[in-house]
């Protein structure tokens, strides 16, 4: 990219459309560094105009469990297979639920990794957070288990699993 590129630009000198608009789905192709850039030092009313319109929060979330896939590493898979369910509320129909699925070391096959938009597997676990708070977790600029204490992220299921996740995936750090 050029100096006028994502990678140059300070989300705080930039209006709440201007920053969404960094997330149009032409920009799809986003360097993970980068983008784990822009969401840190984004502020929460930015955060959540990028997830406001459909136009933009489909492909958008098409996009990072897209990559979640390729950033998937196999030597850390679970033992067993697991689902993942991401419940993001707050979107202009309510929430979207999407699925990771991970197949686990135990068999003779190489575990893998999958996502869904729509779940077709009992869940190991289901984490609920609003769109701002996925962002912020994402792209490896929050805690979770400090965004699970204070109540912004949910969880229902395997805690300890949970607690591994961020080890599972290969999370681009800002």
């Amino acid at each position: 990219m050029t100096e006028t590129g994502p990678e140059s630009i300070d989300p705080r000198r930039l209006s709440v459309e201007e920053f969404a608009c960094l997330f149009e789905p032409a920009n799809a192709g986003m360097d993970p560094a980068v983008f784990a850039r822009l969401i840190k030092d984004a502020s929460a009313e930015q955060l959540s105009a990028v997830l406001d319109d459909p136009q933009r929060r489909d492909p958008l979330l098409e996009t990072i469990f897209r990559r979640m896939v390729d950033r998937f590493c196999p030597e850390r898979a679970p033992s067993k297979d697991s689902a993942i369910h991401w419940r993001i509320t707050g979107g202009p129909r309510g929430e979207d639920v999407y699925e990771t699925w991970i197949t686990g070391t135990q068999g003779g096959s190489a575990p893998s990794c999958s996502s869904s938009k729509e779940p077709s597997h009992e869940p190991r676990v289901t984490l609920t957070m609003a769109g701002e708070e996925f962002l912020t977790l994402v792209s490896g600029n929050g805690s979770p288990a400090a965004m699970l204490m204070t109540g912004k992220v949910s969880l229902d299921g395997d805690i300890l699993f949970a607690a591994s996740l961020s080890n599972i995936f290969d999370i681009p750090r800002p």
